[in-house]
C-alpha cells in the first residue's frame, strides 16, 4: 500500500510540475495569428492538432485514426473520438469547414490550392480530393492544416482579427492561458485531450529562445528555464553551458536551416546573374564559419545549390564558386563596375556606390566579415542591423535594402520547399525556367521523380544564384538534468520542415 501511494505521490508531482521552455515571442497561438515563422507555427501546435502528425520516424495517426489513399490524387480519414476544448465533439464537418475557411481567407501558412475538394461521407469520415498528385500530401498538408471547431469559427467574418478566447478552443493536449510579449506564454494541461495525458500541468515559453543565444544561456545558466534550442552559431556558448551545468544533455540534430545572403532582385547590378556569381567568388565560405560559428562541427559551409549535404535529395554535380577574388575582380571589371577615381571603392556608373547590407544583430558579425571579403574586391557595403527578424523581414518587403543576411527553415527536409522559399523570403525570384522544374515537384506522382525534378532545379539555382548560401547551422537542444522530458528530432521536421525539437509528443506521458 505504501509503494502505491510513493508511486501516485510521485505521479502526482510529475503531473503537477511545470517545464519551462525559451522559445520567444512569436504572435497569439492561434491559425490565423502566429507570426508565420516556425517557432510560431510549434507554439499553435500545442493547442491545435491535425489530422497526421510525425514522430521521429514518419507520419502517425493523430485526429485521423487511420487512411486510405484511393487513388493519387484521393485519400478517406477516419476521425477517432475526441473533443474540442469546450467540450463539443469534434466531426467530419469540423475537418470539411476547416478547409474551406483558410482556402477562402488564404491562409498564409500553407497554399491549400492544390485541394480540389474536401467532403464528409459520414459524422467521423472524411474525403479530400486533390486537383492533381502529391505524393507528400500527408506530409505538407494533412500534417500541417490545424483543424478549427466550425461552431467557433463559423461566425467569424475575419478570422485575422479574432483575438476572444474562443479562437484558442482546439483539440491539443495543451490549452492557451495568457500570454505577454514580455514575459511569454502559458499553457496549461488539456484535461479533454483525446490521447495521452500531458506530462506537465503547466507550459511556460518563455522569450529567451534560439535567436538570442546569449540570454538564452544565461537564462539556462541560472535555472530560470529548463529548455532552449540553438543553431550552431551558438557553439562557444553551448561550450560555456556545459562547463557551468553537470550533466546537462546536449543533443546535435539537422537544423534544415540556411544562412543567407540575399539580393535586392528588383535593381541592378543586384538582379544580374555575372553580378551574383561575381560576390560568389568573393567569399570564403569556410573562413566565414569558422570565424562566426567557431567550428566545422557546427555548421556547414554554404553550397551553391542552397540544399544542405546532408539532405537525401542534395545534388553534389552542380556549378560551383570556389573562393577565387581575381575572378570576381575580372568579372566586376567586365560589367563596367570599376574603381575609376582610386579610392578602393568600386563605382556603379561613375557615381559613388555603398551597397546597404541589412541583418539584425544576431549576424553583425557575419555581416561584418562579408564587408571585409567584398571590400577586397572593392565593393564597400555599409551595414544595417536591426533589432529582430521581424523588422528585417519589413524592411526587406519595402525593398529598402540592396543585400541582406537573413535565414530561414525547411531547407533540405522538404523538396517542395523549393517552390515557395524563393519567393516567400527575401525579394521574389521570377525565372521561368526554374519554376517550370519546381511546378514539377509539387506534381509528381511518386518521391523519386520528384527528387529527380528537385535535383535539376538544384543546377539552375547555382548557375544563377538568386540567394548564395553562406552556412547550414547544426541544432543544439540543451536541458537541464532536472527537466523531466526527452527532446526527438521529427522526421523531416514539425510541420514538413520546422526543424526545432519541440514537438508535443514529447509532452505527453
Amino acid at each position: 500500500m505504501k509503494v502505491a501511494q510513493a508511486l501516485l505521490l510521485i505521479s502526482a508531482i510529475a503531473f503537477a510540475s511545470t517545464l519551462r521552455i525559451g522559445l520567444g515571442n512569436w504572435g497569439l497561438p492561434s491559425p490565423f495569428l502566429f507570426y508565420p515563422r516556425g517557432p510560431g507555427y510549434v507554439i499553435t501546435s500545442f493547442v491545435f492538432d491535425t489530422l497526421t502528425w510525425k514522430n521521429s520516424t514518419g507520419i502517425i495517426p493523430w485526429l485521423a485514426q487511420s487512411w486510405e489513399q484511393l487513388n493519387s490524387t484521393a485519400w478517406v480519414f477516419h476521425l477517432r473520438k475526441a473533443y474540442w476544448s469546450d467540450g463539443v465533439p469534434i466531426t467530419a464537418q469540423d475537418v470539411v469547414f476547416t478547409f474551406n475557411y483558410l482556402k477562402e481567407h488564404h491562409w498564409t501558412w500553407r497554399s491549400l490550392d492544390s485541394i480540389a475538394y474536401v467532403k464528409a461521407l459520414n459524422s467521423t469520415t472524411v474525403l479530400v480530393v486533390l486537383k492533381r498528385p502529391n505524393p507528400f500530401f500527408l506530409d505538407q498538408i494533412a500534417s500541417t492544416v490545424f483543424i478549427i471547431p466550425k461552431h467557433i469559427w463559423e461566425k467569424v467574418k475575419d478570422p485575422y482579427a479574432f483575438r476572444s478566447k474562443e479562437a484558442f478552443i482546439g483539440s491539443g493536449p495543451y490549452l492557451f492561458a495568457s500570454y505577454s510579449p514580455q514575459l511569454g506564454y502559458v499553457f496549461k494541461a488539456n484535461p479533454l485531450f483525446w490521447g495521452p495525458k500531458p506530462k506537465f500541468e503547466k507550459l511556460l515559453v518563455v522569450t529567451s529562445g534560439i535567436f538570442n543565444a546569449r540570454a538564452a544561456v544565461t537564462a539556462l545558466v541560472n535555472k530560470e528555464i529548463d529548455t532552449v534550442a540553438l543553431m550552431g552559431k551558438a557553439w562557444r556558448l553551448i561550450k560555456f553551458a556545459k562547463m557551468r551545468i553537470p550533466n546537462l544533455e546536449v543533443q546535435k540534430g539537422p537544423m534544415y536551416w540556411v544562412l543567407f545572403l540575399g539580393f535586392n532582385l528588383d535593381k541592378y547590378p543586384y538582379n544580374v546573374t555575372e553580378f551574383r556569381r561575381a560576390i560568389a567568388y568573393s567569399l570564403n565560405l569556410k573562413e566565414l564559419v569558422l570565424k562566426a560559428v567557431g567550428s566545422l562541427e557546427a555548421a556547414i559551409p554554404g553550397t551553391p545549390n542552397y540544399v544542405p549535404p546532408y539532405s537525401y535529395f542534395y545534388n553534389p554535380d552542380v556549378p560551383k564558386y570556389p573562393y577565387n577574388p581575381t575572378k570576381a575582380e575580372e568579372i566586376l571589371n567586365s560589367l563596367g563596375i570599376r574603381d575609376v577615381n582610386g579610392d578602393g571603392c568600386r563605382e556603379l556608373n561613375g557615381r559613388t556606390w555603398r551597397p546597404l547590407l541589412v541583418t539584425t544583430k544576431n549576424y553583425l558579425q557575419e555581416a561584418l566579415i562579408i564587408r571585409d571579403m567584398l571590400k577586397k574586391v572593392g565593393i564597400c557595403v555599409e551595414v544595417k542591423t536591426l533589432q529582430s527578424m521581424k523588422q528585417l523581414d519589413q524592411v526587406v518587403r519595402r525593398g529598402a535594402f540592396d543585400l541582406e543576411i537573413n535565414g530561414h527553415g525547411a531547407d533540405g527536409n522538404d523538396p517542395t520547399a523549393l517552390s515557395w522559399f524563393f519567393k516567400v523570403f527575401g525579394t521574389p525570384w521570377k525565372d521561368e525556367e526554374y519554376y517550370r522544374i519546381v511546378k514539377e515537384i509539387t506534381s509528381s506522382p511518386t518521391v523519386k521523380q520528384a527528387i529527380e525534378y528537385a535535383k535539376k532545379a538544384q543546377v539552375v539555382i547555382a548557375k544563377k544564384l538568386p540567394r548564395i548560401a553562406l552556412y547550414y547551422p547544426y541544432e543544439y537542444v540543451l536541458t537541464l538534468p532536472s527537466a523531466n522530458v526527452k527532446w526527438f528530432f521529427t522526421y523531416g521536421g514539425i510541420d514538413g520542415g520546422i526543424p526545432l525539437p519541440y514537438n508535443k509528443l514529447a509532452l505527453l506521458r
